[in-house]
């Protein structure tokens, strides 16, 4: 693969244009981040993209979130419940596309709202599937867009965006799985695919499950057989987040 060859268009797109708003140029972000001026420049042209501890340093730089810079969408910082809401409604209201709301990132129409968020999926963050509780993720840096939702999954489903190739080929980067957190470790049998917690990890982890001669011994493994950390992770040292129950394909 050639060096020069430009992987990240849409990250760097995002990147610049916050630059050029806030006048931060390369060696300013660098010297606010901390990252070399060369790295900065690699990620502005779409050649290379940071990883977690980057990402949050640039996007606190350019006062966004990590979400934004990495996956666009229509928001830029954190909302409370009742300003979610209230943006869902006025994005449902009849508009002209012409005419965006004042003040929204140009990135306002690529997410596209239901009149009733019952037949949506919220897509997360991996982070934030970590850390998932009892209701639904709310906050803008947990919701990185929305899907539709299938008759038969519950209210808490939510979607994920595959990243890496552990779960390679039925599930490659970028595709969306549909997560179903409405499920209990009783319930699972051999062979599920499942997201986890595990530990201390700062974010979820998807893997399948493997059950031995009771349900007492459950252990993860990835599907990808040419994975190279191919050891298998006891349940036990793991929190269940959902059972994957599809995906969502799309081609645009």
């Amino acid at each position: 693969m050639s060096e020069l060859e430009i992987k990240h268009p849409e990250f760097a797109r995002r990147l610049t244009d916050l630059m050029s708003d806030r006048d931060i140029d390369k060696n300013t972000l660098s010297n606010k981040t901390g990252i070399s001026y060369e790295m900065i420049r690699r990620y502005c042209e779409g050649l290379a993209k940071p990883r977690s501890k980057g990402l949050e340093k640039i996007s606190s730089a350019l006062g966004t979130t990590a979400p934004y810079l990495e996956y666009g969408g229509q928001f830029g910082k954190k909302m409370s419940v009742a300003e979610l809401m209230e943006k869902i409604h006025d994005i449902q209201s009849p508009k002209s596309v012409d005419e965006p709301d004042e003040g929204a990132p140009a990135d306002t129409k690529k997410i596209s709202f239901s009149k009733s968020t019952d037949s949506q999926v919220p897509v997360i963050s991996w982070v934030a599937a970590g850390s998932f509780s009892d209701v639904m993720p709310v906050t803008i840096d947990d919701v990185i867009d929305w899907i539709p939702r299938p008759a038969h999954l519950s209210p808490r489903a939510f979607g994920l965006i595959i990243q890496g190739r552990s779960m390679w080929p039925e599930f490659k980067p970028d595709e969306i799985i549909y997560v179903e957190p409405e499920i209990t470790p009783w319930d699972l049998k051999d062979g599920d695919l499942i997201v986890v917690h595990c530990n201390d990890d700062k974010q979820a982890t998807f893997k399948q499950l493997v059950i031995g001669d009771s349900q007492d011994e459950m252990y993860l493994k990835p599907l990808n057989p040419d994975w190279p950390d191919q050891k298998m992770i006891p349940m036990g040292e793991c929190m269940l987040v959902g059972i994957v129950d599809s995906k969502h394909t799309r081609y645009r």
